[in-house]
């Protein structure tokens, strides 16, 4: 019996670690492509909202293989965070926050950090910056453009 109850707490004990050390990341953009490999190019697998969490299935240079519903794919480091990320309902923007001010909060960017940016930069185009933020494309026609373009993957035709 009591190699029993040893068996089962030692067992209870492990996965109690190996979910312990699970990595997850953050999604900090309001969307971002997780891609069947590691090339911002590459076909989408799925995609990541703002605030939506993966687990981390393997690390690459700048890139972060997930687990997903439709697989497991790629994600670059510089949409994701290790941190967590929660808007708070308190201080001076309470009722106010949205998903822009979540994740450019994670990205240790604020109202107050753009307004002192603007106070010395005068000149820079803000309304040029508001504009490209908007811009996107689909899917479909980043995959035409590579195919278009002849762009291969590094290394392919070594």
């Amino acid at each position: 019996m009591k190699r029993v109850l040893s068996a089962v707490l030692a067992a209870t004990l492990l996965t109690g670690v190996v979910y312990a050390a699970t990595e997850t990341v953050t999604v900090i953009v309001k969307k971002t492509s997780i891609r069947r490999e590691r090339q911002f190019y590459a076909p989408t697998l799925a995609e990541g909202l703002l605030g939506e969490t993966f687990a981390v299935k393997e690390r690459d240079n700048s890139w972060v293989k997930v687990g997903t519903a439709s697989g497991d794919g790629w994600v670059h480091e510089s949409a994701v965070t290790t941190k967590k990320v929660a808007a708070s309902s308190g201080g001076a923007t309470a009722g106010k926050v949205d998903e822009r001010d979540v994740a450019n909060a994670a990205k240790g960017f604020n109202p107050q950090v753009e307004n002192e940016y603007r106070k010395k930069n005068p000149t820079a185009n803000f309304a040029a910056v508001d504009r490209m933020e908007k811009l996107g494309t689909s899917n479909a026609a980043a995959v035409a453009f590579v195919r278009d373009g002849h762009i291969q993957p590094r290394g392919a035709g070594k």
